[in-house]
């Protein structure tokens, strides 16, 4: 008989210590046992090795399209979850029609895509950008604002930032693309969850262009930290991110997406058909009862904007 040494976790070890007391073993008996057991089974079931991941086909892959997101469930219990966004003709080239630091374009970029992906319950794994300009100085000040923002979910950069651009041509009009890919378990999903006589709550108020940076310092719109805080509270159904069609357009969205009527408030202090731009509000479904517990766990400007019949 051999001694062999093994590093273990303290989580493993105190799991491993219950089941020999609650049996009248030592620790290493109850080892032995285990691997033997395990070997066994993975002579005569070969395959338990195998991540099951790799053993889907294409044909068991299904995929559902939520405005901007598309999410592909895997028979695994698993859902890949991808969000994309793009900009044209905003940022500090000579053509641009709206001037803004490329670090400010950069953040807003990465914030809608981001907010799409968290608010379906996925959480964001990789960010794959596409720039059509030049890399210094314009593209690292772009870079630098997208890497900010991925900061915000406690993200490394360095680790989840895939960059492009374009260095053939010289370029006077700046445009981006950028692609957030993330994970989820599928029962964790926030898709559909939205109940009959649920309120419809506006978070933040609806800027577009140059509306948008006055705003956010005030703190009239809706940021990433607000999606992640809502996406981590239950009483929370279904979280929207608005952008171009407006909150109207959304709120109509989610009552459809669970075959149920909308009905809208008949008066609102905010503008339902306008623009929110990149993603300056976000659209929750919850609880009536949960409204107040709501605008006091959250300090930014709120607004019931209709119901779930």
């Amino acid at each position: 008989m051999k001694v062999t040494n093994v590093r273990l976790s303290d989580k493993i070890i105190a799991d491993t210590d219950k089941l020999a007391k609650r049996h009248g073993l030592t620790r290493s008996e109850v080892i032995r046992q285990a691997l033997t057991v395990y070997t066994h089974l993975v002579e005569n079931v070969g395959t338990m090795l195998k991540p099951i991941a790799f053993q889907v086909q294409p044909g068991q892959i299904s995929y559902t399209r939520k405005g901007d997101v598309t999410i592909l469930k895997i028979p695994t219990g698993h859902a890949i979850v991808v969000g994309s966004t793009s900009s044209g003709a905003v940022g500090s080239k000579s053509m641009d029609e709206v001037k803004v630091k490329g670090k400010i374009l950069g953040k807003f970029l990465a914030r809608v895509a981001l907010m799409d992906v968290v608010a379906t319950g996925a959480f964001p794994v990789l960010l794959s950008v596409t720039l059509g300009v030049e890399k210094q100085p314009t593209g690292q000040e772009i870079l630098d604002g997208i890497r900010n923002e991925t900061m915000v979910l406690g993200l490394e950069p360095n680790q989840v930032v895939m960059e492009n651009t374009e260095e053939n041509f010289a370029t006077v009009q700046t445009g981006a693309g950028l692609t957030v890919i993330g994970f989820a378990n599928e029962e964790e999903l926030r898709l559909g969850k939205t109940r009959p006589g649920d309120l419809l709550v506006a978070i933040g108020k609806p800027k577009v262009g140059e509306e948008v940076i006055p705003a956010e310092v005030k703190g009239e719109i809706a940021d990433l930290k607000n999606v992640m805080w809502l996406s981590q509270k239950k009483f929370v159904h279904d979280i929207a991110p608005v952008g171009t069609f407006g909150i109207a357009h959304e709120a109509r969205m989610m009552a459809y997406a669970v075959g149920r009527q909308l009905k809208l408030a008949e008066k609102s202090s905010l503008d339902l058909a306008k623009s929110a731009g990149p993603a300056t509000v976000v659209l929750i479904t919850l609880d009536p009862q949960k409204l107040e517990d709501l605008n006091l766990m959250l300090q930014k400007p709120t607004a019931v904007i209709g119901e779930i019949l």
